[in-house]
């Protein structure tokens, strides 16, 4: 895997986790968490 994806991805989930960590509102949190696992889906789909 390439290092550049590989940090990509880590900062994608460490964000998504932030992200459900620091906001309230569960349905924008989980809307945020739904694009940034579909980003990081298409990242490594293509990068095959």
């Amino acid at each position: 895997m390439d290092k550049k994806l590989l940090i990509s991805q880590s900062i994608m989930w460490a964000s998504a986790i932030l992200v459900v960590a620091i906001v309230d509102e569960k349905q924008f949190a989980s809307l945020l968490l739904i694009i940034l696992a579909a980003v990081s889906l298409m990242n490594l789909r293509k990068s095959e």
